[in-house]
């Protein structure tokens, strides 16, 4: 699952997101360390508060990368966790490459 990934994108405490849920950070915990699997009920949560489908949530592809080479996605997932100067920096060395 991809539950700790996704949390730290959103910038999000495992504290946070329990609360959210209405369970301990105990328990949520045991969710990302894979010691234990959430009920549909759960994923459907983390679903709406990630904004996410649960296919992605528990590592199925999302939809929204189907065609993309290995590369691509690895560049997708790189800028999602970047921050905002390393997504702008990012953007203006492959801007500067580009095949003219």
């Amino acid at each position: 699952m991809r539950l700790k990934e996704i949390r730290t994108q959103r910038k999000l405490s495992q504290k946070e997101v329990a609360d959210y849920l209405g369970i301990s950070d105990v328990s949520y915990g045991r969710y990302e360390s894979g010691n234990r699997e959430p009920s549909i009920e759960v994923l459907i949560k983390l679903s709406d508060l990630f904004k996410v489908t649960i296919d992605y949530i528990v590592g199925k592809e999302d939809p929204a990368f189907i065609g993309m080479s290995e590369y691509e996605y690895s560049l997708v997932l790189a800028s999602r966790a970047a921050d905002e100067r390393a997504k702008e920096d990012a953007i203006l060395l492959l801007q500067r490459h580009t095949a003219e």
